[in-house]
């Protein structure tokens, strides 16, 4: 757009804003707090579908003051730090909210902090103790706006209006402006992966790439122990039968398997899962296994 077309476009909506007269601060508040409350939703529900869940649901966002929102969860889950990061990150920058913040995470019964990571506009961010799964457990979740949200709030719209006039004549300046806060805020989106997992005790496991991870360590699996561990992670705490397991993990694919393969193939398991004494894979007598994480 041409700087004249743009100037003539501002001066319109300057005029239609003040023939309106309608608008006030408080209305402008009420619509952020309003869209972060909407935001805070969305982003519990992709870390619960991050984390493998896909039925329990996000309870109501608290407000805690006129900053600050709390998210809970119907379930207990487990998640990625670098996960929370990037998901937070991008639907605040997505619903153009505020991108100065810190979160903070508790655990339910507890008010000491799990987690806490702060994000700056401009300067560095301020991210401690990402790469380390967190065991599945309840958690509560909250985002503190610390820059931007407060001013949004006090702002006198008749000179918000002012501002975007005189905004007319420094369109290419606006444009530079725009660029570098866009630069600014990509270096997160790069410190995360983008994988979903599932949490178990303190690994987080990729079924996709047969990968367990447990902060730097990483294992390993074959094709057969993570289909196996799949069945095991989806039923946590739960009885599977010995026949279910040889007929997922073998018989589809046409070959015969005597029961014997079967427990080889879960005590490597258990093996790999041994850096977790809340983890354990218990045989059943006359039964099958049973995946069991103490929580």
């Amino acid at each position: 757009m041409k700087p004249k077309i743009y100037i003539i476009c501002l001066a319109v909506f300057s005029v239609i804003a003040l023939s309106a007269g309608t608008l006030t601060v408080n209305d402008s508040h009420d619509f952020l707090e309003k869209r972060a409350i909407l935001v805070m939703r969305e982003i519990g529900h992709q870390l619960l579908q991050r984390s493998g869940d896909f039925t329990s649901r996000v309870l109501p966002v608290k407000k805690i003051d006129e900053n600050t929102f709390q998210l809970e969860f119907q379930s207990k889950f487990a998640f990625m730090p670098d996960t929370l990061a990037k998901v937070v990150h991008q639907r605040l920058s997505s619903a153009q909210l505020p991108l100065d913040y810190m979160v903070n995470v508790y655990n339910c019964v507890s008010p000491e902090i799990v987690l806490g990571f702060e994000v700056r506009s401009k300067g560095e961010n301020v991210m401690a103790c990402m790469g380390r799964p967190q065991a599945k457990d309840c958690y509560r979740i909250q985002i503190q706006f610390t820059g931007n949200y407060q001013v949004a709030r006090s702002m006198n719209i008749w000179w918000a209006v002012g501002f975007i006039l005189a905004g007319g004549t420094l369109f290419s300046v606006f444009n530079k402006k725009i660029f570098q806060r866009k630069s600014e805020a990509r270096p997160i989106d790069t410190i995360v992966e983008e994988e979903a997992f599932i949490g178990i005790g303190r690994y987080a496991f990729y079924s996709d790439k047969a990968l367990l991870k447990q902060g730097e360590e990483q294992i390993e699996l074959s094709d057969k122990e993570a289909k196996l561990l799949s069945i095991f992670a989806a039923n946590q705490n739960q009885v599977i039968e010995r026949d279910r397991l040889l007929k997922e993990v073998w018989e589809d694919e046409g070959v015969f398997v005597v029961g014997r393969s079967l427990d080889v193939f879960v005590s490597k398991l258990r093996k790999k899962l041994q850096g977790d004494d809340t983890i354990r894979i218990t045989s059943i007598h006359g039964k099958g296994y049973k995946l069991e994480v103490i929580t």
